[in-house]
């Protein structure tokens, strides 16, 4: 997915916010967020959003030599999850549930919710809305049952993560798969809140499943700046569970393998690409 004119505004905003969460310091701010609106003014319009977010980031760690600015958020937002992680399982939400696999797949959507890059403004009360509307709300796409008939199918699985906090709502989903065909890919280092091997250990995914990095640190996933290693991962997995806006965005284009999306489609570029509405819960493939 290239692009859009919209996605402009979101990036600039991105640039402040980028700014302010990675350091009080006003000079360093004002620089950071000038490296990064100039980086807008010459962008190509071939490339993805992550892909010009990511240099954004760079300047901002650059500038202010903080490797990863928001590791207080994500370990705020692990916690959260966690919680309410402790909550579901207690009140048995999938084992009363009339179909385990579909409540397993509301659930991992609904925990995409928590995402730094898109402007939501979350509070604990928001997140459980997200999970408890899952219960409810219509799935737009292929749905729940094409991605079990696939899984059944598959010899080997890749899920790509997307933020922390959600990792956690991926368990829900990973402990309904074959876990020994299952490999589950974290980003190579930290950008924004998206989930690293430190957020696979801490929140027991690497219990589950075999777990790796996708060997750069960008959001999304970008085929050519990722490690030969992931990259033959990728090429050996017959199913690909693509997890939130930024996979979507940069894995959308490929047409020759079986991916699915599952996302909360959080800005109207997504939502319009995708052909649903505005934070709409998605489950869907296009091939």
């Amino acid at each position: 997915m290239k692009i859009s004119r919209e996605c402009i505004y979101c990036l600039a905003r991105q640039a402040v916010e980028i700014a302010e969460e990675a350091t009080k310091n006003i000079t360093m701010q004002e620089e950071i967020i000038k490296k990064s609106l100039k980086e807008l003014g010459e962008m190509n319009f071939n490339e993805t959003a992550p892909q010009i977010a990511f240099k954004m980031h760079q300047h901002a760690k650059n500038i202010t030599g903080i490797n990863d600015p928001y590791k207080r958020l994500k370990e705020q937002y692990n916690e959260i999850a966690k919680e309410i992680y402790e909550r579901i399982n207690e009140e048995k939400w999938l084992d009363n549930a009339e179909d385990r696999f579909d409540m397993a797949c509301r659930l991992a959507i609904a925990g995409n919710i928590i995402d730094f890059s898109v402007g939501l403004k979350l509070q604990y009360s928001d997140i459980v809305k997200s999970v408890e509307d899952s219960i409810k709300h219509e799935i737009f796409g292929t749905g729940t049952i094409a991605l079990r008939e696939a899984v059944e199918k598959s010899k080997n699985i890749m899920y790509i993560a997307d933020n922390s906090g959600e990792i956690i709502f991926d368990k829900f989903l990973l402990e309904n798969l074959p876990v020994n065909k299952v490999t589950y890919v974290v980003k190579g280092g930290p950008i924004v809140n998206d989930a690293t091997m430190d957020d696979a250990i801490s929140t027991g995914v690497v219990d589950l499943v075999r777990v790796i990095d996708n060997g750069y640190n960008a959001q999304g996933t970008v085929l050519r700046d990722c490690s030969s290693a992931f990259n033959d991962e990728f090429n050996k997995a017959d199913v690909i569970i693509s997890k939130g806006q930024a996979n979507f965005e940069t894995l959308s284009d490929i047409k020759d393998k079986k991916i699915f999306y599952l996302l909360r489609a959080k800005c109207s570029s997504v939502a319009s690409a995708i052909g649903c509405n505005r934070m709409d819960y998605v489950l869907t493939s296009f091939n």
